[in-house]
C-alpha cells in the first residue's frame, strides 16, 4: 500500500461535502441499488435509525421494517438516523416471511444474516440481480421460516470472545459488501 503525504491532509468542511450532492427533488429520483433490507423483529429505535442511515448512504432500494410499530419521532431513532428516515424509502410490514415470499416469487435473491451450520462468510456470497438482505434481532435472530427460504445464509466471522455483532454493525458490513463488491457502481465509489 502506498503511503500518503501528510502535508496535503485536511478535513473537508460541511460545505465541501455538500458540493457533490444533488438537491432534494433530484435525490428522490436517483437510481438506487437493487437491495432491499428486511428487518425481521428488530425493535430497538436506535438500531432502526442507524439502519435508515445505512440505507441512505448506500442508496438501498427499500427498507422493510417487520414486526414492530415505528415511531419516526422517537428520540433514539431520530438521533441515529440523522434525518435519513425522511429520505430512505421504507415500509412497515407485519411479517418478514410474507415479504420474503413475495420477493422470492418476483425473482429476488434472498440472503439471511444468521449463524447456522451452513453459513458462509460475506466475501463468498454471490448474488442475483435483486437482493433481499434479512437481518434479525440479536435476541431472536432471523425467523426459521425466513431462513428456510434463503438462497444464502451469511455470518460475519467472530474472532473475539463475543458471539455476535450489533445488528446495525452487521448491516453496515453486509450492505457494504453487497453494494460494492457485487452490484454495479452508481458513482465514483
Amino acid at each position: 500500500m502506498e503511503k500518503q503525504s501528510t502535508a496535503a491532509r485536511r478535513m473537508l468542511t460541511h460545505a465541501e461535502l455538500r458540493l457533490d450532492k444533488s438537491d432534494r427533488k433530484t435525490f428522490l429520483s436517483m437510481p438506487r441499488r437493487p437491495i432491499t433490507v428486511v428487518l425481521d423483529g428488530v425493535r430497538r429505535p436506535y438500531n432502526i435509525g442507524a439502519i435508515f442511515r445505512l440505507c441512505d448512504a448506500f442508496l438501498v432500494e427499500r427498507l422493510v421494517i417487520c414486526g414492530t410499530t415505528i415511531d419516526l419521532n422517537n428520540r433514539k431513532l431520530v438521533q441515529a438516523a440523522r434525518g435519513t428516515h425522511r429520505w430512505a424509502p421504507w415500509i412497515a410490514a407485519e411479517n418478514a416471511a410474507e415479504i420474503v415470499t413475495a420477493a422470492k416469487a418476483s425473482g429476488a435473491w434472498i440472503v439471511a444474516a444468521e449463524q447456522t451450520d451452513v453459513s458462509v462468510t460475506p466475501g463468498t456470497v454471490t448474488r442475483g440481480n435483486s437482493v433481499v438482505l434479512v437481518l434479525g434481532s440479536e435476541a431472536n435472530g432471523v425467523s426459521q421460516e425466513v431462513l428456510d427460504m434463503a438462497d444464502a445464509v451469511v455470518a460475519i466471522p467472530m474472532l473475539g470472545m463475543a458471539n455476535s455483532l450489533n445488528v446495525s454493525t452487521a448491516a453496515a458490513i453486509l450492505i457494504y459488501e453487497l453494494s460494492q463488491a457485487r452490484l454495479p457502481s452508481l458513482g465514483n465509489w
